[in-house]
């Protein structure tokens, strides 16, 4: 007789082409299907073309989908979400409740706990202490985040650092937090790094062209607009250096009109949200990353396992990713300067960024792959239910 599977639902606002919808696909699609059952409770992407709610039905994962949970703050839709949510825990009786992201976070939470949730778990992916809000709305978070963390079993940490900082601001004990690595298919990365040239072609990029991506949303605190100052450094010393800027988002008519007055149009490039994040990354010489904070940088790991060097600011959990002068370089944030002298110190110097690239992949490939994440999340799914007499 087969054991009974342990069920687990996972609670995240929305469910659009982004770093946590990703991973949470890429994690369910992953786990045992002999030893667990997967639901996801989500809110309705507002642009269906970033939609990724079909492809989670497509792999056979059942979807409860609540178009009264948004990201923004609405009091009267939270509510409607919370009653709905909490009545659908109550009758579906889930053995785990997982919660992403701070949105989701709170609310899944507080649903669970009101439903009579056994096992509670929360993911925040990635910290929103600096760059993201005023003092005022930070220190508000922080204060719903303390509050959520007195009724959750574990809080999964992206990084060591990220730990740290949470039991500074107060959130959680020790015991409660756990740090687990994000991982991705490091395997579809390696099959994308036969496209690089055809990637080329369609972009209009010559073999020999110097290109650097950066894959982000379009808002302040990924820090586009220092980028851009640093780059018009950079084209002084290689006017025919290529940058791609992979996302979408509130900045984007900002950014246009910024590269405009830089006169940088025939160096940056928009390319909007794209679902082929691999193949563009087969085909650049060098990744960006100019955050103001960054939890974890997904990009970075995906950018190491197509074996680029990457040059990013030295911000949250970022150092705990990339090691300084060996997978990459980390600059301060903020500093155009500093970026712009180390993208010409990788042009100047080819085998250092094909070194570095290497040392990056070897990196991720230890310790960023999904099937590690998989079973780290196993490993904790199972614990929990065996310490609380569960299922």
């Amino acid at each position: 007789m087969k054991p009974k599977k342990i069920r687990i639902v996972n609670i995240i606002t929305r469910m659009e082409l982004g770093g946590p919808p990703i991973l949470v696909l890429d994690i369910l699609q992953h786990l045992d299907k002999e030893r667990f059952e997967s639901t996801i409770a989500t809110g309705i992407t507002i642009d269906r073309k970033y939609d990724m709610i079909g492809f989670a039905r497509d792999k056979n994962i059942r979807i409860f989908a609540m178009p009264s949970l948004v990201r923004d703050i609405h009091p009267l839709k939270d509510i409607k979400a919370l009653i709905k949510l909490a009545i659908f825990l109550k009758k579906e009786k889930f053995d785990i409740v997982h919660c992403h992201t701070s949105k989701g976070g709170f609310i899944g939470r507080l649903a669970a706990k009101l439903a009579g949730a056994k096992i509670i778990i929360y993911s925040p992916h990635g910290d929103i202490f600096e760059g993201y809000f005023c003092k005022l709305a930070t220190d508000f978070f922080i204060l719903l985040e303390k509050f959520a963390a007195r009724f959750t079993d574990k809080i999964i940490n992206l990084t060591k650092i990220e730990i740290e900082r949470f039991l500074e601001h107060g959130i959680g004990t020790r015991h409660q937090l756990k740090q687990i690595y994000n991982g991705i298919n490091i395997k579809y990365y390696e099959r994308a790094m036969t496209s690089n040239l055809k990637k080329r072609d369609e972009f209009g990029l010559g073999k020999d062209d110097f290109v650097c991506a950066t894959v982000g949303r379009l808002v302040p605190v990924k820090g586009h607009t220092y980028l851009i100052k640093a780059i018009q450094k950079v084209v002084k010393v290689i006017p025919e250096a290529k940058f791609l800027f992979v996302g979408d988002g509130e900045l984007k008519s900002k950014l246009s009109e910024e590269i405009k007055s830089y006169d940088l149009q025939r160096n940056i490039f928009l390319l909007g949200a794209r679902n082929d994040i691999a193949t563009i990354l087969s085909c650049i010489n060098v990744f960006l990353l100019p955050s103001l904070n960054e939890g974890f940088g997904m990009a970075l790991i995906e950018a190491m396992a197509a074996r680029k060097p990457v040059i990013a600011t030295n911000v949250g959990g970022v150092p705990e990713v990339i090691i300084n002068g060996t997978t990459g370089i980390l600059v301060p944030s903020k500093d155009p300067e500093a970026f712009s002298s180390a993208i010409i110190k990788l042009y100047n110097n080819p085998e250092m960024s094909l070194e570095m690239g290497l040392a990056g992949y070897s990196r991720a490939r230890n310790l960023f792959d999904i099937k590690t994440t998989v079973r780290e999340f196993e490993d904790l799914y199972s614990k929990l239910i065996k310490e609380k007499g569960v299922a």
